[in-house]
């Protein structure tokens, strides 16, 4: 496969890292991808949610002592 067939959805060095990241891990909170991948909250949170409107990732919600957990997995 070519660089230039790779899907637009991945032309962003941070989407590219997210998928990667999830590629290698079953599932991921926010904050552990925020770490992984050294960029800000909303950096991050704009490229999940083009990724996830994509349908490319998915979202687990949930809580830990009554907190709001998030969670992303490859779909």
């Amino acid at each position: 496969m070519l660089i230039d067939e790779l899907h637009k959805a991945f032309e962003s060095r941070v989407r590219l890292g997210i998928m990667s990241v999830l590629a290698v891990n079953d599932k991921l909170d926010f904050n552990s991808l925020k770490q992984y991948l050294n960029v800000t909250d909303g950096n991050l949170a704009s490229h999940i949610k083009a990724l996830e409107k994509l349908k490319f990732i998915g979202v687990e919600k949930s809580f830990i002592d009554r907190k709001p957990n998030t969670k992303y997995y490859i779909t």
